[in-house]
Protein backbone atom coordinates (compact mmCIF):
# COMPACT_ATOMS: atom_id res chain seq x y z
CA UNK A 1 0.00 0.00 0.00
CA UNK A 2 1.27 3.16 -0.77
CA UNK A 3 2.27 5.52 2.18
CA UNK A 4 0.46 9.34 2.88
CA UNK A 5 3.98 11.02 3.23
CA UNK A 6 8.01 9.68 2.04
CA UNK A 7 10.42 11.36 4.58
CA UNK A 8 13.78 12.44 2.58
CA UNK A 9 16.49 12.31 4.61
CA UNK A 10 19.94 13.49 3.26
CA UNK A 11 23.07 13.00 5.59
CA UNK A 12 27.01 13.18 5.59
CA UNK A 13 28.82 12.16 8.57
CA UNK A 14 25.56 12.83 11.22
CA UNK A 15 26.23 9.48 13.27
CA UNK A 16 25.87 11.98 16.12
CA UNK A 17 22.17 13.11 15.69
CA UNK A 18 20.60 10.88 13.17
CA UNK A 19 18.87 8.26 15.56
CA UNK A 20 17.19 10.97 17.73
CA UNK A 21 16.31 12.50 14.22
CA UNK A 22 14.66 9.29 12.91
CA UNK A 23 12.99 8.53 16.57
CA UNK A 24 10.97 11.64 16.07
CA UNK A 25 10.03 10.73 12.26
CA UNK A 26 9.08 6.90 13.16
CA UNK A 27 6.81 8.43 15.71
CA UNK A 28 4.84 10.66 13.45
CA UNK A 29 1.30 9.77 14.57
CA UNK A 30 -2.13 9.48 12.37
CA UNK A 31 -0.28 8.68 9.11
CA UNK A 32 2.09 5.97 7.31
CA UNK A 33 5.05 6.78 6.31
CA UNK A 34 8.47 5.67 4.51
CA UNK A 35 11.67 6.85 5.20
CA UNK A 36 14.28 7.34 3.10
CA UNK A 37 18.17 8.47 4.25
CA UNK A 38 20.49 9.48 1.38
CA UNK A 39 23.82 8.72 2.96
CA UNK A 40 26.58 10.83 1.13
CA UNK A 41 29.40 7.91 1.79
CA UNK A 42 29.97 9.01 4.72
CA UNK A 43 33.17 8.34 6.88
CA UNK A 44 31.30 7.40 10.29
CA UNK A 45 28.92 5.52 11.28
CA UNK A 46 26.05 7.52 9.89
CA UNK A 47 24.21 4.13 8.43
CA UNK A 48 25.26 2.08 11.08
CA UNK A 49 23.58 4.13 13.44
CA UNK A 50 20.64 4.94 11.25
CA UNK A 51 19.58 1.26 10.55
CA UNK A 52 19.41 0.61 14.25
CA UNK A 53 17.11 3.24 14.94
CA UNK A 54 14.84 2.48 12.17
CA UNK A 55 15.19 -0.94 11.20
CA UNK A 56 12.79 -0.45 7.99
CA UNK A 57 14.86 2.49 6.69
CA UNK A 58 15.61 2.22 3.13
CA UNK A 59 19.03 3.61 2.28
CA UNK A 60 20.45 5.17 -0.46
CA UNK A 61 24.42 5.16 0.22
CA UNK A 62 26.65 6.93 -3.01
CA UNK A 63 29.09 9.61 -3.30
CA UNK A 64 28.30 12.70 -1.65
CA UNK A 65 27.45 15.28 -4.16
CA UNK A 66 25.78 17.64 -1.90
CA UNK A 67 22.08 17.96 0.04
CA UNK A 68 20.38 19.09 -3.23
CA UNK A 69 21.06 16.09 -5.51
CA UNK A 70 20.24 13.72 -1.89
CA UNK A 71 16.90 15.26 -1.89
CA UNK A 72 16.72 15.03 -5.81
CA UNK A 73 17.56 10.98 -5.57
CA UNK A 74 15.01 10.86 -2.30
CA UNK A 75 12.51 12.66 -4.59
CA UNK A 76 13.30 9.64 -7.67
CA UNK A 77 12.80 7.03 -5.58
CA UNK A 78 9.54 8.24 -2.94
CA UNK A 79 6.29 6.47 -3.40
CA UNK A 80 3.89 9.03 -1.47
CA UNK A 81 2.38 11.85 -3.05
CA UNK A 82 4.14 14.16 -0.37
CA UNK A 83 7.07 13.89 0.45
CA UNK A 84 8.79 15.31 3.60
CA UNK A 85 12.19 16.78 3.84
CA UNK A 86 14.25 16.32 7.37
CA UNK A 87 17.54 17.64 7.68
CA UNK A 88 19.76 14.59 9.89
CA UNK A 89 20.42 16.85 12.58
CA UNK A 90 16.25 18.65 13.10
CA UNK A 91 13.56 17.24 15.47
CA UNK A 92 10.06 16.79 14.46
CA UNK A 93 6.61 16.74 17.03
CA UNK A 94 4.33 14.12 16.74
CA UNK A 95 1.57 15.68 15.22
CA UNK A 96 3.69 17.63 12.98
CA UNK A 97 2.99 15.43 8.91
CA UNK A 98 -0.44 14.49 10.30
CA UNK A 99 -1.52 18.12 10.48
CA UNK A 100 -0.07 19.24 7.44
CA UNK A 101 -1.44 16.63 5.53
CA UNK A 102 -4.75 17.24 6.46
CA UNK A 103 -4.24 20.87 4.83
CA UNK A 104 -2.50 19.45 1.95
CA UNK A 105 -5.54 17.43 1.35
CA UNK A 106 -8.22 20.24 2.40
CA UNK A 107 -8.36 21.55 -1.17
CA UNK A 108 -7.29 20.99 -4.72
CA UNK A 109 -3.81 22.62 -6.24
CA UNK A 110 -1.91 22.58 -3.03
CA UNK A 111 1.53 21.84 -3.69
CA UNK A 112 3.32 23.16 -0.45
CA UNK A 113 2.53 23.26 3.19
CA UNK A 114 5.13 24.32 5.89
CA UNK A 115 5.25 25.29 9.58
CA UNK A 116 6.92 27.19 12.45
CA UNK A 117 9.99 26.20 13.81
CA UNK A 118 11.73 26.59 17.52
CA UNK A 119 15.46 27.02 17.54
CA UNK A 120 17.76 25.45 20.17
CA UNK A 121 21.32 24.42 20.91
CA UNK A 122 21.93 21.56 23.10
CA UNK A 123 19.52 21.93 26.00
CA UNK A 124 19.03 25.54 25.36
CA UNK A 125 15.94 26.87 23.53
CA UNK A 126 17.36 30.11 21.28
CA UNK A 127 14.18 30.83 19.81
CA UNK A 128 10.43 29.27 20.15
CA UNK A 129 9.15 30.55 16.73
CA UNK A 130 10.64 31.66 13.68
CA UNK A 131 7.38 32.99 12.20
CA UNK A 132 7.15 35.20 14.76
CA UNK A 133 10.40 37.31 13.63
CA UNK A 134 9.02 37.66 10.09
CA UNK A 135 7.18 41.37 10.45
CA UNK A 136 5.39 40.69 6.99
CA UNK A 137 3.63 37.45 8.12
CA UNK A 138 0.90 38.05 10.05
CA UNK A 139 -0.39 40.80 6.83
CA UNK A 140 -0.64 37.75 4.80
CA UNK A 141 -4.10 37.14 3.66
CA UNK A 142 -5.34 33.11 4.34
CA UNK A 143 -8.50 31.41 5.25
CA UNK A 144 -8.30 28.65 8.18
CA UNK A 145 -9.02 25.22 7.29
CA UNK A 146 -11.80 23.25 9.34
CA UNK A 147 -10.45 20.87 11.74
CA UNK A 148 -6.90 21.12 12.11
CA UNK A 149 -5.62 23.56 14.71
CA UNK A 150 -3.43 26.02 13.20
CA UNK A 151 -4.14 24.80 9.78
CA UNK A 152 -4.44 28.19 7.15
CA UNK A 153 -4.66 28.31 3.34
CA UNK A 154 -2.86 31.88 2.05
CA UNK A 155 -5.02 33.62 -0.37
CA UNK A 156 -2.48 35.37 -2.21
CA UNK A 157 0.70 34.66 -4.61
CA UNK A 158 2.91 32.77 -1.76
CA UNK A 159 5.79 32.75 -4.51
CA UNK A 160 6.39 36.65 -4.44
CA UNK A 161 6.01 36.57 -0.61
CA UNK A 162 8.58 33.75 -0.19
CA UNK A 163 10.87 35.93 -2.47
CA UNK A 164 10.64 39.06 -0.42
CA UNK A 165 10.49 37.18 2.79
CA UNK A 166 11.61 33.22 3.38
CA UNK A 167 8.93 32.25 5.91
CA UNK A 168 10.05 28.59 4.87
CA UNK A 169 12.38 28.96 7.50
CA UNK A 170 14.20 25.45 7.28
CA UNK A 171 13.49 22.47 4.62
CA UNK A 172 12.68 20.29 7.87
CA UNK A 173 8.86 22.48 8.12
CA UNK A 174 7.94 21.48 4.79
CA UNK A 175 6.09 18.75 2.93
CA UNK A 176 5.79 19.01 -1.15
CA UNK A 177 3.60 17.59 -3.68
CA UNK A 178 5.73 14.96 -5.50
CA UNK A 179 4.58 15.79 -8.96
CA UNK A 180 4.97 19.65 -8.32
CA UNK A 181 8.56 18.90 -6.91
CA UNK A 182 9.83 17.25 -9.82
CA UNK A 183 7.83 19.39 -12.40
CA UNK A 184 9.61 22.20 -11.55
CA UNK A 185 13.31 20.09 -11.56
CA UNK A 186 13.60 19.73 -8.04
CA UNK A 187 16.58 21.49 -5.94
CA UNK A 188 19.00 22.80 -7.91
CA UNK A 189 22.17 20.47 -7.38
CA UNK A 190 24.80 23.61 -8.43
CA UNK A 191 23.78 25.85 -5.48
CA UNK A 192 25.40 25.02 -2.24
CA UNK A 193 23.42 27.24 -0.19
CA UNK A 194 20.64 29.25 -0.21
CA UNK A 195 18.91 25.93 -2.15
CA UNK A 196 15.64 25.61 -0.44
CA UNK A 197 14.79 29.41 -0.83
CA UNK A 198 15.65 28.62 -4.76
CA UNK A 199 13.18 25.77 -4.94
CA UNK A 200 10.29 27.21 -2.62
CA UNK A 201 10.20 30.01 -5.16
CA UNK A 202 9.67 27.82 -8.61
CA UNK A 203 7.56 25.18 -6.43
CA UNK A 204 5.04 28.21 -5.70
CA UNK A 205 4.47 30.21 -8.66
CA UNK A 206 1.51 29.71 -10.11
CA UNK A 207 0.89 27.32 -7.07
CA UNK A 208 -1.19 27.20 -3.93
CA UNK A 209 0.53 27.08 -0.42
CA UNK A 210 -0.49 26.32 3.46
CA UNK A 211 0.86 26.23 6.95
CA UNK A 212 0.08 24.88 10.04
CA UNK A 213 1.09 27.63 12.42
CA UNK A 214 2.57 26.18 15.06
CA UNK A 215 6.30 25.22 16.09
CA UNK A 216 6.15 21.57 14.76
CA UNK A 217 10.32 21.48 14.24
CA UNK A 218 13.50 22.08 16.19
CA UNK A 219 15.45 23.51 14.28
CA UNK A 220 19.30 22.48 15.98
CA UNK A 221 21.94 25.36 15.99
CA UNK A 222 25.70 24.18 16.09
CA UNK A 223 28.78 25.31 14.79
CA UNK A 224 29.00 22.25 11.56
CA UNK A 225 25.18 23.96 9.96
CA UNK A 226 26.17 25.55 6.54
CA UNK A 227 23.82 28.52 7.83
CA UNK A 228 25.98 29.44 10.25
CA UNK A 229 28.43 30.66 7.71
CA UNK A 230 26.83 34.11 7.14
CA UNK A 231 29.44 34.91 4.25
CA UNK A 232 28.31 31.55 2.53
CA UNK A 233 24.95 32.71 2.70
CA UNK A 234 25.00 36.22 1.03
CA UNK A 235 26.51 34.75 -1.55
CA UNK A 236 24.08 31.91 -2.32
CA UNK A 237 21.27 34.88 -2.15
CA UNK A 238 23.12 36.17 -5.25
CA UNK A 239 24.09 32.30 -6.95
CA UNK A 240 20.13 32.79 -6.70
CA UNK A 241 19.76 36.12 -8.29
CA UNK A 242 21.77 34.99 -11.30
CA UNK A 243 19.74 31.89 -11.41
CA UNK A 244 16.50 34.50 -12.03
CA UNK A 245 18.52 36.03 -14.42
CA UNK A 246 19.23 32.82 -16.80
CA UNK A 247 15.58 31.83 -16.32
CA UNK A 248 13.07 34.62 -15.14
CA UNK A 249 10.00 32.40 -16.68
CA UNK A 250 11.24 29.79 -13.36
CA UNK A 251 10.74 32.36 -11.34
CA UNK A 252 7.71 34.76 -9.55
CA UNK A 253 6.29 37.95 -11.29
CA UNK A 254 8.89 40.43 -10.92
CA UNK A 255 11.53 38.62 -9.67
CA UNK A 256 14.45 40.29 -12.01
CA UNK A 257 13.80 43.70 -10.45
CA UNK A 258 13.83 42.35 -7.26
CA UNK A 259 17.13 40.12 -7.32
CA UNK A 260 18.73 43.05 -9.35
CA UNK A 261 18.30 45.32 -5.98
CA UNK A 262 19.44 42.03 -3.74
CA UNK A 263 22.46 41.38 -5.57
CA UNK A 264 23.50 44.64 -5.21
CA UNK A 265 22.19 44.91 -1.93
CA UNK A 266 24.35 41.38 -1.14
CA UNK A 267 27.68 43.12 -2.83
CA UNK A 268 27.52 45.77 -0.91
CA UNK A 269 26.92 43.64 2.23
CA UNK A 270 29.94 41.25 1.29
CA UNK A 271 32.13 44.37 0.62
CA UNK A 272 31.13 45.83 4.14
CA UNK A 273 32.50 42.88 5.72
CA UNK A 274 35.74 42.67 3.85
CA UNK A 275 35.71 46.85 4.81
CA UNK A 276 35.66 45.94 8.69
CA UNK A 277 37.95 42.81 8.44
CA UNK A 278 40.43 45.35 6.30
CA UNK A 279 40.08 43.14 3.28
CA UNK A 280 40.27 46.52 0.89
CA UNK A 281 41.33 44.51 -2.25
CA UNK A 282 37.93 42.06 -1.73
CA UNK A 283 36.10 45.09 -0.17
CA UNK A 284 36.59 47.17 -3.52
CA UNK A 285 35.57 44.07 -5.48
CA UNK A 286 32.21 43.94 -3.83
CA UNK A 287 31.36 47.62 -4.19
CA UNK A 288 32.07 47.45 -7.65
CA UNK A 289 29.82 45.04 -8.50
CA UNK A 290 26.71 46.52 -6.43
CA UNK A 291 26.98 49.64 -8.19
CA UNK A 292 27.02 47.37 -11.57
CA UNK A 293 23.72 46.21 -10.19
CA UNK A 294 22.28 49.04 -9.20
CA UNK A 295 23.21 52.64 -8.15
CA UNK A 296 23.72 53.65 -4.49
CA UNK A 297 24.89 57.02 -3.07
CA UNK A 298 26.06 55.02 0.30
CA UNK A 299 27.48 52.51 -1.74
CA UNK A 300 29.14 54.64 -3.85
CA UNK A 301 31.27 56.58 -1.05
CA UNK A 302 32.64 53.25 0.78
CA UNK A 303 34.12 52.75 -2.40
CA UNK A 304 35.58 56.01 -2.45
CA UNK A 305 37.08 54.86 1.31
CA UNK A 306 37.88 51.78 0.42
CA UNK A 307 40.07 53.68 -2.39
CA UNK A 308 41.58 55.77 -0.03
CA UNK A 309 43.33 52.83 2.17
CA UNK A 310 42.76 51.63 5.84
CA UNK A 311 43.22 55.05 7.07
CA UNK A 312 40.15 56.62 5.10
CA UNK A 313 37.80 54.00 5.62
CA UNK A 314 38.69 53.99 9.34
CA UNK A 315 37.85 57.82 8.63
CA UNK A 316 34.42 56.57 7.33
CA UNK A 317 33.04 53.77 9.89
CA UNK A 318 34.39 56.17 12.44
CA UNK A 319 32.23 58.88 10.96
CA UNK A 320 29.50 56.66 10.61
CA UNK A 321 29.77 55.67 14.68
CA UNK A 322 30.25 59.32 15.63
CA UNK A 323 26.95 60.53 13.34
CA UNK A 324 24.70 57.45 13.68
CA UNK A 325 24.45 57.13 10.13
CA UNK A 326 23.12 53.65 8.77
CA UNK A 327 25.27 52.35 6.05
CA UNK A 328 24.65 48.97 6.29
CA UNK A 329 21.55 49.23 3.97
Amino acid sequence: MKPDVSIIVPAYNSARFIAETLRGAQAQTGISSELILVDGASGDDTVAVAQAACPGLKVIAEPDRGVSDARNKGLRLAQADWVAFLDADDLWQPDKLSRQLAVARSEPGLALVFCDAWQFRGDERLLDSFLATRADYPELPRHGVPGVEGGQVFDTDMAAAIMRTNFVVTTSTAIAHREHALAVGGFDPTLKVCEDYDFWLRLAKNRRVGVVQAPLVGYRHHGSSLSDDQDAMIRGRIEVADRVFAAPHRYPEGAPAFFAAEKARRHAQLGRRALHASDLRLARQHFWRSLRAGPCLTTAALLAASCTGRAGSRLLLNAKRLAGLDLDR
